[in-house]
């Protein structure tokens, strides 16, 4: 069996090992491992990505009313340094 470590922001770690022990199982790990299977065993579709101006990110971001000015800015900053927007 091989080890992977991923980071993940403390309120959905909480929210595994809530969900992980109110199905009996017995760790994170466990719960993970058969989230996986299922996933796995599935034939998911993916959706492809569409590159949107970001101009259009940006309003679609402030329409929802949920985000602050400064997140949409330092999100709009960050998809400008990226690998599907830069140049």
């Amino acid at each position: 069996m091989s080890t992977i470590t991923i980071s993940l922001p403390s309120q959905i770690t909480k929210r595994i090992d809530d969900e992980a022990k109110r199905r009996g199982f017995a760790t994170r790990s466990e719960f993970i491992r058969s989230l996986l299977r299922r996933y796995l065993t599935q034939d998911p579709e993916l959706e492809t990505f569409e590159k949107a101006p970001l101009s259009e990110v940006k309003m679609e971001l402030a329409r929802t009313g949920k985000y602050s000015e400064k997140f949409i800015e330092s999100v709009i900053e960050g998809l400008a340094k990226s690998s599907q927007y830069e140049g």
